[in-house]
């Protein structure tokens, strides 16, 4: 096959080629204008939702020191915590809402009084300290406050980090999604009138998923405060609510 030939086909393929991407491009450009249109404009609309806290969590904790004897330390604490976990199942507390988040081990040192010595002694291990820790999930919130009181007379030094939470709140967003969605359609209504124009179709919906969570009531109680009156009276708790505002913006094309 001569050069010439070969120069050809080379040139035709390429005008092909060429054809072929222009009737591509121009069939992307025209899909684009049709999904979405050249002329629209963008309201947004918002609805608070609130919604009771019904779920609450804590931590408890058993400290124990000793002497040397780090067995007898363990034992103790042991028994301390078996005694708190069965009193929390006891009260309808699923094992799967008792996670044990902390234990703890440490060496306590004694420091010899050095002051007028030449030569200072060593500080030196004279016992230990053992701290375990359990987070506990209560569902029930009738039973919280006899629970925080409860613990605590089954062994627990310190009861702290109460706070509270929403299990489910989607029939809640919901609610307020849809009042959002039809407050921004009724802003996009009385735009297009004031705008002498007609709504055309929606063309996209957005909800803003940035939104942080509002708190009211009682968000937690410190172990040491609550302590000289837990063995004798339960504490009164109140869960609150945790507030929200849901956001959507719409997008309508505009129609002559």
């Amino acid at each position: 096959m001569s050069e010439n030939i070969i120069q050809q086909i080379k040139g035709v393929a390429f005008v092909i080629l060429t054809l072929v991407a222009v009737a591509y491009v121009y069939q992307y450009g025209r899909s684009v204008n049709q999904a979405y249109p050249a002329r629209t404009f963008t309201v947004d609309g918002e609805a608070k939702m609130e919604t009771a806290n019904d779920i609450a969590t804590f931590r408890v904790s058993v400290l124990t020191e000793g002497d040397m004897n780090v067995v007898s330390i363990q034992k103790e604490n042991t028994e301390k915590m078996n005694t708190i976990d069965a009193f929390l199942q006891e009260q309808g507390i699923e094992k799967k809402d008792l996670e044990t988040s902390q234990y703890t081990l440490v060496p306590r040192y004694t420091y010899p009084n050095c002051q007028g010595l030449s030569v200072c002694p060593q500080a030196f291990i004279s016992g230990y300290t053992l701290t375990q820790e359990l987070a506990v999930k209560v569902r029930n919130m009738e039973v919280l406050g006899e629970i925080l009181s409860g613990v605590t007379t089954k062994g627990a030094n310190t009861v702290s980090q109460v706070s509270f939470v929403v299990d489910d709140d989607a029939d809640a967003r919901q609610k307020a999604r849809t009042e959002a969605i039809k407050k921004a359609q009724k802003k996009a209504k009385e735009i297009a009138k004031a705008g002498n124009f007609r709504l055309g179709k929606l063309v996209s919906l957005y909800e803003d998923q940035d939104v942080l969570p509002m708190y009211s009531g009682d968000r937690g109680i410190g172990g040491s405060s609550m302590m000289a009156e837990a063995k004798s009276v339960s504490p009164v708790i109140e869960p609150g609510t945790q507030s929200d505002t849901v956001r959507v913006t719409i997008v309508y094309e505009i129609k002559n």
